[in-house]
């Protein structure tokens, strides 16, 4: 008998003394940015592909979203002539650099090897944290209450499991609120004054149509406005003074800007001026009381000149203080802030939905490794010049989430995803709110929201009241229908 338990402790001793086996490091490849390339779009996504798919192994598994990311990976591709380099960077989810890792080629037979090279490299240097790696601790028996607002905790892991039920994965809190199914896909909403019986004003726009609502316990439709057939929304901004609520709706009439002013009175919409050669939009700029701004059109610019304060008299418009705008700056693109010393710094989201911030000289200090923003909301101009090119007439500029900044300096910016492009077509399937800070090199995430189950074409966060407006798109236009939106309203803890 003693004989066999020796036996079965020898046979038994290899499989005691085996370490727990770690789980597979979870990589996120973002878009790779490519400098050069003449289908720049097909170009990104190619390389995005070829390096996930072959950074899966059996420590390293590729995922497709950044929230669910150990590490996330992002790059470079840089062609000149033939000759092609693609460098890559890695950092774990809080920000911090793994490794980096490059290869080159001289021509393009050479890519699809290269980029095996290239993911061997990081896997080597990835498996080398694998390796270094703790055993994860079993998980906490208590789950924890699930908020709207999520924010950062950069003082251990957060916990993934492998299996989600629905419990945890549900959207919204007991603090919040959300309308019913509103008619009509709303591109863009803003906020009026509130009222003496506690109600909000509430102000959507469709592409031709734009609607105004009180919000109380529920939405009531008090007035709508529907255009002409060649005008289209673009923007819908509102101030308040005193007692009186003005709407300023920026209006693209067949290839030019041609806005126009509402008002409120009582349950009616009041049209004071149109034709206005002027974009508009109402925010506050780094942080100070909210002011008008309008930027003009060029004949062959799409936002000409600079951004200025401005002032409505009638059809005139008075400009002053001008902000100049750096490269990708435009009315609807930026903003800015303050750090702690004083010094303003411009943010602007770029084409390519990648934040960068610049400096007071507009030098560029940092540009985000993912991408923000993200609207279905264009208009056209007419492009002859360029039509042999694109075999297109007109030229598409596409709108983006605009970019708000709190008296406190931290910066708040839309986020779409799951996204697919056919041509000049765009279609996001859920989105979410990001607050920001300074930390004097980059940007840095204080919070954001979960991700809507639906588009998200549009934010506001109400800093006076502490609570974030979501607009979501819960049922997409059709030939036959104007679709409809939902609207969320969140308290910020």
């Amino acid at each position: 008998m003693r004989k066999l338990v020796i036996i079965c402790t020898v046979l038994l001793a290899p499989f005691l003394a085996m370490p727990a086996i770690a789980a597979q490091l979870k990589v996120f490849v973002t878009d790779i940015n490519a400098v050069g390339a003449a289908n720049k779009d097909e170009m990104k996504l190619t390389l995005q592909t070829l390096l996930a798919s072959r950074l899966n192994n059996d420590q390293i598994k590729s995922v497709a979203s950044a929230a669910e990311a150990d590490i996330i990976v992002s790059g470079t591709y840089v062609t000149i002539g033939k000759v092609f380099s693609v460098d890559a960077l890695a950092k774990t989810s809080t920000g911090k650099t793994v490794t980096r890792a490059f290869v080159q080629g001289e021509s393009q037979d050479e890519l699809i090897p290269s980029i095996g090279k290239l993911a061997e490299k990081l896997s080597a240097e990835l498996s080398k944290q694998y390796d270094s790696s703790p055993p994860s601790a079993a998980p906490a028996a208590v789950v924890p209450h699930k908020k709207d607002i999520i924010k950062t905790d950069l003082s251990k892991p957060a916990f993934n499991p492998e299996f989600i039920k629905p419990h945890d994965y549900e959207q919204g809190d007991l603090s919040g609120w959300t309308s019913k199914r509103l008619t009509g896909a709303a591109n863009i909403m803003t906020l009026g004054a509130p009222l003496q019986d506690g109600s909000r004003q509430i102000f959507m726009a469709e592409n031709r149509r734009f609607s105004y609502y009180l919000k109380s316990q529920d939405m009531k439709l008090i007035a709508d406005v529907e255009l002409g057939p060649n005008e289209k929304i673009v923007s819908l901004d509102a101030i308040t003074t005193g007692n009186n609520t003005e709407l300023y709706v920026s209006i693209i009439r067949g290839s030019d800007i041609s806005s126009q002013v509402w008002q409120v009175k009582g349950d009616k919409l009041i049209k004071l001026t149109d034709n206005i050669p002027y974009f508009f939009r109402v925010f506050s700029v780094a942080g100070a009381p909210v002011k008008l701004y309008a930027q003009g059109m060029g004949r062959d610019v799409d936002f000409f000149g600079d951004v200025y304060e401005a002032s409505l008299s009638g059809n005139a418009v008075s400009l002053k203080n001008p902000i100049k705008m750096p490269r990708y700056g435009n009315i609807y693109t930026f903003n800015q802030f303050h750090d702690s010393t004083g010094a303003v710094f411009t943010i602007v989201i770029n084409p390519d939905n990648y934040l960068i911030v610049y400096d007071s000289t507009h030098n560029e200090l940092w540009r985000s490794n993912d991408k923000f923003g993200g609207s279905e909301l264009y208009f056209q101009r007419e492009d002859p010049d360029n039509v042999r090119v694109t075999g297109d007439n007109f030229r598409w500029i596409f709108m983006n989430q605009r970019i708000q900044v709190t008296s406190k300096g931290e910066v708040l910016v839309g986020r779409n995803d799951g996204f697919w492009v056919l041509g000049n077509a765009r279609s996001y399937k859920k989105g979410a709110v990001y607050c920001m800070i300074w930390n004097g090199s980059s940007l840095v995430e204080k919070w954001r929201t979960r991700e809507t189950q639906n588009y998200m074409p549009d934010y506001f966060y109400d800093e006076t009241h502490n609570e974030l407006l979501i607009l979501q798109t819960v049922q997409r236009p059709g030939i036959s229908t104007r679709g409809a939106s939902s609207l969320a309203v969140k308290k910020v803890e």
